[in-house]
């Protein structure tokens, strides 16, 4: 483990020497920051038809306001961890440097956590960031704060899952590009195959209900903890880590 937290330290200082970690950052914060304050304006627009005409029914400030807020953030880092993950083994190996890298004397399974533990603090201090606004409502009302960080958990467990499948993508080709690509179709598959249960034999729907990360983030933005979803990503991660691992040792052996 301490071979696995110098290298994340290492790689986490090379991705804020480059403009890389910094556009991506600024890009979400911003994206996410105009859904969440659009989201406002829509929660207001509600509150107003509410107190107009009390039949319409309760308002719930977390089903309207922080639930749409995280799965669009969801979906915004659907498309940027692609952009992180690409350059995990990809750029060492276009620059020459995963022939040193390999024959340094640490484990495969010390650099794959490595990698993954660099882009964990990178995509820990985005969704940090990203935790302004919500803070703010503290100003004004008072939302319920367990929903809001079980919310934030699951976002975070499943960054965890984007980055892990594409750090696996990125160690089997020098082609940054190709990686990136790569990941951005995978997780996009993983994350609309839910869609496909309307069509999908019946036989099939628990396997897509399983599969889909989809399925498996909608309770974590309602708010809800279940031991289910939670290992979802967790083995998710563990899987695509595992891959990276036996990538990487096959590399080595054929190096």
């Amino acid at each position: 483990m301490g071979a696995s937290l110098l290298l994340a330290r290492k790689d986490f200082l090379i991705l804020f020497r480059s403009p890389l970690a910094y556009v991506v950052m600024f890009c979400f914060l911003i994206i996410s920051g105009y859904f969440f304050v659009s989201s406002v304006g829509y929660y207001q627009l509600w509150s107003i038809s509410i107190m107009q005409s009390p039949q319409a029914g309760a308002l719930s400030l977390h089903d309207m306001l922080i639930m749409p807020f995280l799965q669009n953030a969801g979906v915004i880092l659907l498309f940027f961890i692609p952009l992180l993950t690409m350059r995990g083994f990809s750029e060492e190996k276009r620059s020459g440097a995963f022939e040193l890298l390999m024959s340094y004397p640490v484990s495969e399974t010390s650099l794959a956590l490595g990698k993954l533990f660099s882009l964990a603090g990178l995509i820990a201090a985005t969704l940090a960031f990203s935790m302004i606004g919500p803070a703010m409502l503290f100003l004004y009302i008072s939302p319920e704060i367990g929903p809001l960080l079980i919310g934030y958990a699951g976002l975070f467990l499943m960054a965890l899952g984007f980055a892990s499948l594409g750090l696996f993508l990125s160690s089997l080709t020098e082609n940054q590009i190709v990686a990136a690509s790569l990941t951005f179709a995978a997780l996009l598959i993983l994350w609309l195959v839910n869609w496909s249960k309307d069509i999908a034999p019946k036989a099939l729907v628990p396997v897509v209900d399983a599969i889909s990360l989809l399925t498996h983030f909608e309770p974590f933005s309602k708010g809800v903890l279940t031991a289910a979803d939670a290992a979802y990503y967790v083995c998710f991660i563990v899987l695509f880590m595992w891959l990276t691992v036996l990538s990487l040792e096959n590399q080595r052996w054929r190096g």
